[in-house]
């Protein structure tokens, strides 16, 4: 139980720092958009429910692609495509300034300030 608190603990000053950030708080409702659009696109086009479509988005742009669920239609191929192109950028982005944020914390963690 204690480690459960020194871990929360931790994460709410990382998110601290991340949310001081403007940069973050775009990416942040970039990617929540993006998760959005395909969750609805799908959800629409290819018929899926709307926990089967938010999977497939997620699945999809964190390029782990089980291939449980795939693109039936024509329009929804062509939407994975530039789907992924955009997102994937997106999510990089936005684990980028997590590490960034992490390398930030063990800083001032270790200088006292933390």
């Amino acid at each position: 139980m204690i480690s459960f608190w020194v871990l929360f603990r931790n994460m709410w000053h990382i998110l601290r720092i991340l949310f001081k950030q403007e940069e973050q708080k775009a990416l942040t409702v970039a990617a929540a958009l993006i998760f959005m659009v395909g969750t609805f696109f799908y959800h629409n086009v290819e018929k899926m429910s709307y926990l089967d479509a938010l999977y497939f988005s997620v699945m999809t742009l964190a390029t782990v692609g089980y291939g449980d669920l795939y693109p039936q239609t024509d329009l929804g191929k062509l939407f994975s495509i530039f789907y992924v192109l955009i997102g994937v950028g997106i999510i990089t982005a936005l684990i980028v300034n997590i590490n960034h944020a992490l390398t930030q914390y063990h800083r001032e963690k270790r200088s006292g300030q933390g």
